[in-house]
């Protein structure tokens, strides 16, 4: 799976930093805010507070102005684990995406896919969360049914993995064309089968890992789709020439984050009632902590 455009065996490659130069640099930015995170924005007791004054994806503050919190939970990870997790992945896919995509388009197709992912998680939590609270006020009127259960449940998303997910179904995007590409020779398209069955085994190891608790797995379904529906409009473009590349790429580029920001503005400022006060309960309570630390740092 290697460059791109004319669909030619590839030949192959020598080894360069530059080749994985931009995969590196999200591994070293994913590394670096996880220390910075760890040792110095980590003021609170509460770990989960934590990390949602960081910008960790929280539908009840995302879905009503809160939209900063999508791409910045991206460069958030829980754990030591998670971030090694998210880091080999990236690397794995990474390299050859960047390789196959090329710089410009696999940070397209990253940064939306993230974005995407996240916004596709914090809508799915929110309406499960209606669901669940119908469920149980089942016997009640729907204008009631939040008397039924006066907790808030809060759900925290973060991590690289929604981008992740993209990265493999634009890889999947791409072997899928070069392995019916007529112009490429039966051998070449036979041997990109295997590294297809890798990537598909790996997206669907990925979705069956998200069905234990407290994986999110809407965000790995969401990436997979933005990922997919970017690199879909990437190959099929015209690409005759350099020029011509670049101008179909930018423009696709543009056009999806204009439809994604239509989006973020359209959801993530929602008026429900209900919604507003858990993001104002959320707050008051991080503000209450902030303000017991301040006080305990002047003692």
């Amino acid at each position: 799976m290697v460059e791109n455009t004319s669909m030619e065996p590839p030949k192959q490659p020598k080894f360069s930093l530059w080749a994985m130069a931009l995969t590196l640099f999200i591994v070293l930015l994913n590394i670096g805010v996880y220390f910075y995170q760890l040792y110095y924005a980590s003021p609170l007791e509460s770990q989960e507070n934590n990390l949602l004054l960081f910008g960790a994806n929280v539908y009840q503050l995302s879905l009503t102005g809160d939209w900063w919190r999508y791409p910045i939970s991206m460069v958030l990870h829980s754990g030591g684990f998670h971030l090694g997790l998210n880091s080999l992945a990236l690397f794995v896919i990474g390299i050859e995406c960047e390789r196959t995509f090329g710089k410009f388009r696999m940070l397209a197709i990253y940064l939306i896919s993230g974005i995407g992912s996240a916004f596709f998680s914090a809508y799915w939590q929110y309406q499960e969360t209606i669901n669940a609270a119908i469920r149980r006020a089942s016997f009640n009127s729907l204008e009631n049914m939040f008397q039924a259960d006066n907790t808030i449940y809060i759900t925290v998303s973060l991590g690289a993995s929604g981008a992740i997910m993209g990265l493999a179904a634009a890889s999947v995007i791409y072997l899928l064309k070069a392995i019916n590409d007529q112009r490429l020779s039966p051998d070449y398209r036979q041997k990109l089968k295997r590294p297809l069955y890798n990537i598909i085994g790996m997206i669907a190891l990925t979705l069956v890992n998200g069905l234990q608790s407290g994986i999110d797995n809407a965000a790995h379904i969401g990436g997979a789709i933005v990922g997919a529906i970017v690199s879909g409009a990437f190959v099929v473009a015209p690409h005759s020439t350099r020029l011509i590349r670049f101008i179909s790429s930018l423009s696709i580029t543009l056009i999806a984050v204009g439809l994604l920001i239509f989006m973020l503005q359209s959801f993530s400022s929602s008026q429900d009632e209900e919604l507003n006060y858990e993001r104002d309960f959320i707050y008051q309570e991080m503000t209450k902590e902030l303000n017991h630390l301040k006080k305990w740092d002047l003692d």
